[in-house]
C-alpha cells in the first residue's frame, strides 16, 4: 500500500511579511492534520488495527484542530511560533 504524503506547503517567501505568517502556519498545521488523517485511515483499514496508535494519532489530530483555531486570534509572534513548530513536526513525521 502506498504511503500517502500530504503536499508540501506553498512558498510564500515572496509575499510581504504582513499576513504571511498566518498563511504559512495554517498550511503547516493543515499538512500535519492531513498526515494524521491519512495514517488513521490506513491503520483502520488494516485487518488488525493498532488501536493505541489510532488513539495517539487521533489525540494529535485534535491538537492540530486546537492550534488551527488559535491561529485566528494569534498575533504575528504566536503565528510564527505555531508555524515553526508544525513545520518541524511535519518534517519529523515525514522522516526528513
Amino acid at each position: 500500500m502506498p504511503n500517502p504524503q500530504p503536499q508540501d506547503s506553498p512558498d510564500y517567501s515572496g509575499l510581504p511579511a504582513s499576513g504571511r505568517e498566518d498563511t504559512q502556519a495554517l498550511d503547516a498545521v493543515q499538512a500535519v492534520a492531513a498526515w494524521y488523517r491519512a495514517r488513521i485511515g490506513a491503520e483502520r483499514a488494516k485487518p488488525a488495527p493498532d488501536t493505541e496508535r489510532i488513539d495517539r494519532w487521533t489525540a494529535a489530530l485534535h491538537a492540530t484542530t486546537t492550534d488551527r483555531i488559535r491561529l485566528v486570534a494569534a498575533d504575528v509572534e504566536e503565528q510564527t511560533e505555531i508555524g515553526a513548530r508544525y513545520t518541524a513536526l511535519l518534517a519529523e513525521l515525514r522522516g526528513r
